[in-house]
């Protein structure tokens, strides 16, 4: 099992996204915000954070405060801040836009 970041996965059609710190089982999920959720491990450990609305600020401070998150795993957070979308625009970009897209670690950041 890995806990490098994964990915970045994008539903268009929804205005979600998934951003996957790790594959380990989630064993629970947080309301950090309206807009954000956070999946945890058994062991409290981030699994990934979930954003209902594209828009929406990533609370990273918040997050770190509040739960266990490798240094890695914010660094990836910090890239793609400070929403989703903005993030999005900037990669569609050059990469060519899509409803659905999965963004690797390596075009955040190396694995």
């Amino acid at each position: 099992m890995t806990t490098r970041p994964v990915g970045l996965h994008i539903d268009q059609n929804v205005g979600a996204a998934y951003i996957q710190i790790n594959d380990k089982p989630v064993a629970r999920t947080v309301e950090v915000t309206a807009d954000v959720l956070v999946d945890l491990d058994a062991l409290d450990m981030v699994v990934g954070v979930e954003i209902l609305n594209l828009t929406s600020e990533i609370p990273i401070g918040q997050i770190e405060r509040q739960f266990h998150i490798h240094s890695d795993a914010v660094a990836l957070l910090q890239k793609i801040r400070p929403s989703v979308a903005s993030f999005y625009t900037s990669f569609s970009t050059s990469a060519g836009s899509a409803t659905n897209t999965t963004v690797s670690c390596e075009a955040v950041q190396p694995c």
